[in-house]
């Protein structure tokens, strides 16, 4: 009969090279857990600016609240977020051309509101508002037809500054980070 004899000395060869695998495998469970973390909260983030858009643009579409009153709503809906001071909210009513001598759209002053302390700039602008040929054409009056195709469309706008909540763009420089220590994201939704 042959017996083992274990030595305190294995067991302690054994002990220091799991120590080793672990201290190679701990940065990277832990990068892979601030990562998950992190994007997480940011589609998170991103999920709630597109769903604040379009049912704000929704909501403005058909009048159902002043601009401002609906920009203070979306504020409040959006409650993981500060949208009040890490965000900014664009409401642009743009009315069709009315006549063959005002055939252009224009935007509507009285039906359209911004807020938010982010500083950012709308993309409401220049001759055709940001809109595309389609829908910009659609609003042009017709001479033929007198009338434009559709009376008018609502664009809101939300933008949002995201700032990581973990170490992990400190270890993977420029990551969520391009914008002053966060990310600005956007949406738009033209109703």
């Amino acid at each position: 009969m042959i017996e083992h004899v274990h030595t305190s000395r294995g067991h302690r060869g054994e002990r220091g090279a799991s120590a080793v695998e672990f201290a190679i495998i701990l940065p990277v469970i832990l990068i892979i857990a601030l990562g998950i973390i992190e994007f997480g909260n940011f589609f998170t983030a991103r999920f709630i600016i597109v769903n604040a858009a379009r049912e704000g643009a929704s909501l403005a579409s058909r009048d159902a609240k002043e601009a401002a009153d609906l920009i203070t709503m979306m504020q409040n809906a959006a409650t993981p977020l500060d949208l009040a001071t890490k965000g900014r909210i664009y409401i642009r009513k743009i009315l069709a051309g009315q006549t063959s001598g005002s055939p252009n759209p224009r935007i509507d002053t009285s039906s359209s509101a911004q807020a938010g302390a982010l500083n950012v700039q709308s993309s409401v602008t220049g001759s055709k508002f940001g809109l595309t040929d389609a829908v910009y054409n659609r609003l042009v009056f017709d001479n033929t037809n007198m009338t434009s195709d559709i009376s008018e469309v609502t664009v809101v706008e939300v933008f949002y500054k995201y700032t990581p909540i973990t170490p992990l763009p400190s270890l993977i420089p420029g990551l969520l980070t391009r914008d002053a220590g966060g990310r600005i994201m956007n949406s738009r939704a033209v109703f």
